[in-house]
């Protein structure tokens, strides 16, 4: 009974073998560019304040520990314009809100990629967290879809009136910068 079984196994093998059928697992693709580390600030016009304004946010940063090198040189620095209608401290403190825009890359080999993203708060003790989302619009890596994740703190000690609003953020990546 043994023996039957075995050469039963050698014979589906074989037949899977013959026919290029291939048991192997599933492998994911590796990521067209990652990059470990995003840092930067992001400056807020006219400011967030507890009355529900139209914010214009624009972002500057810069991209290290960039995989394959060879695609984009290691690095890059990131600009960002994002557009946060009718934002207020009161509504992004209730978190969960999408935010819309556009950024670009310019990598330290000169090559540029262009994006459109989709930034979504996070809630609760992640309040300070943007998962970001998108994609590739145009140059490189055009097409390919885009993840990350950072994290803001706001600098000075703002206290959303209108004496202080909140102007500026630094940020960091909490995820990496992931082209795929």
């Amino acid at each position: 009974m043994k023996r039957s079984v075995m050469h039963a196994s050698a014979m589906l093998a074989a037949a899977f073998a013959l026919s290029g059928i291939v048991a192997t697992p599933a492998v994911a693709a590796a990521p067209a560019q990652s990059c470990t580390k995003v840092t930067g600030t992001a400056t807020f016009a006219p400011g967030l304040t507890n009355t529900a304004k139209n914010n214009t946010v624009t972002a500057k940063g810069t991209e290290t520990g960039c995989t394959p090198a060879a695609a984009t040189g290691g690095s890059g620095t990131l600009t960002a314009t994002i557009k946060l209608t009718l934002g207020s401290c009161n509504k992004l403190s209730t978190g969960g809100q999408k935010l819309v825009g556009t950024a670009a890359s310019t990598w330290k080999n000169k090559k540029v990629s262009k994006y459109s993203l989709t930034f979504t708060t996070g809630t609760g003790a992640a309040i300070t967290t943007a998962t970001i989302s998108g994609k590739v619009s145009s140059g490189l890596f055009a097409g390919k879809k885009i993840a990350g994740q950072v994290k803001f703190k706001i600098v000075g000690a703002p206290d959303c009136s209108n004496a202080k609003p909140i102007k500026n953020v630094t940020f960091t990546g909490s995820k990496p910068f992931v082209i795929s």
